[in-house]
């Protein structure tokens, strides 16, 4: 985490794991039993299949998607951003 958080100022986002794995991301759903093994998750609500881990991963995504900025840090409507400086090209004469 430090490591990101060094490579990218104020642009990670914590997300709490708790019962990530065990919300289905199709209904959201909170259920234990849903997770029928360590690599099946198995919604009782709804019956929405996935690989556990990746619907973990989805919930995480989910929970930090309302947290997103561009890329480079600049601001979604054009303002400044950081960059790398760029080598002067030659120009064409």
């Amino acid at each position: 985490m430090q490591r990101l958080e060094h490579k990218a100022p104020g642009r990670v986002q914590k997300i709490n794991p708790r019962h990530t794995s065990q919300t289905c991301n199709a209904c959201k759903h909170v259920a234990g039993k849903s997770r029928e093994s360590q690599a099946l998750f198995l919604c009782v609500a709804c019956g929405h299949r996935d690989n556990a881990d990746v619907n973990a991963a989805k919930n995480m995504r989910d929970t930090a998607a309302g947290h997103a900025v561009t890329a480079r840090g600049g601001l979604p409507s054009g303002g400044p951003v950081n960059r790398e400086p760029q080598p002067d090209l030659p120009s064409a004469a």
